[in-house]
């Protein structure tokens, strides 16, 4: 895997998103770094959590919010569930690629063991062949006005990257896009997103830093909230959402010279992942 000094990486991200170089970004990612690579060995349990509730709740209309460029598990549930669950994928700015799609398609395919699904290149072979509308940009106050609404909004390694102001916006916006008795399904990774391209810093080293230090090193390609297991717990009861089931991932080791925003003694700041499965209680649609 491609490794770089995570300060190096997070000034280079702050050149690129100040100069506006998205293109060039992207391309680095996908021939350079090649951070864009599909490698679904690693999703496949994510993948599975999501599946289990989808089945056992009998879900039949998605919506995800931020799936990334090679929609790799939405994919896997066009997969899974044989074209019959209808997905929903919304961003706030275009970030499929459809060579990504495809080899996300033939991997799983192979994993599944079944034939694979026809080549895409545009968004209506995507909607012909996997059930999946991709719209962006799009946001949920869009789907609000034009009256969509789903039995579930499903998320992997994404609201980590969400301002707890937008976060707000979210919960809030889902209590109305979802049906009554709505579910959300959602996998947060806690850890410091750079220790995954420098292995010279811990999972968790980014709470060392105060917010007003911690500014220097979050952009626009890679805005982490820092926001820990806890503050998720609250934000989901704050919206009278009610889980059904938390699963919590190891415990990382606490950074040297942890910052005195994250209390030492509650071992909750130190999960590095958590799945929610939880239902939304208001029932107002």
């Amino acid at each position: 895997m491609f490794q770089i000094n995570w300060k190096l990486k997070s000034l280079l991200y702050k050149i690129f998103s100040q100069l506006k170089l998205n293109k060039t970004f992207y391309f680095i990612q996908k021939y350079v770094t090649k951070r864009s690579n599909v490698n679904i060995k690693s999703s496949v349990r994510s993948w599975k959590l999501h599946s289990e509730n989808i089945k056992e709740h009998q879900i039949k209309t998605v919506l995800e919010i931020g799936a990334g460029k090679s929609l790799e598990q939405n994919i896997f549930f066009s997969y899974f569930f044989n074209n019959s669950l209808e997905q929903t994928v919304i961003d706030i700015k275009k970030m499929i690629d459809f060579d990504l799609v495809n080899e996300a398609s033939k991997q799983i395919s192979e994993l599944l063991n079944v034939q694979k699904l026809k080549s895409v290149s545009s968004y209506d072979d995507l909607f012909n062949f996997y059930n999946i509308k991709y719209i962006a940009p799009y946001k949920t106050q869009n789907l609000i006005e034009e009256k969509k609404v789903f039995d579930l909004c499903v998320s992997t390694a994404a609201l980590e990257h969400f301002s707890i102001k937008d976060l707000r916006t979210l919960f809030k916006d889902l209590d109305i896009v979802l049906k009554k008795g709505g579910y959300i399904s959602a996998i947060i990774d806690y850890s410091d997103h750079y220790s995954h391209t420098d292995r010279n810093i811990s999972e968790l080293n980014f709470l060392k830093y105060s917010e007003k230090q911690w500014q220097n090193y979050n952009n626009t390609y890679l805005y982490q909230n820092r926001l820990r297991h806890d503050d998720y717990v609250k934000l989901l009861n704050e919206y009278k959402f009610i889980t059904h089931k938390i699963i919590q991932g190891n415990i990382g080791k606490p950074p040297e010279n942890l910052n005195e925003k994250f209390d030492l003694n509650n071992k909750n700041n130190f999960i590095l992942w958590a799945y929610f499965f939880a239902i939304n209680s208001n029932f107002r649609n």
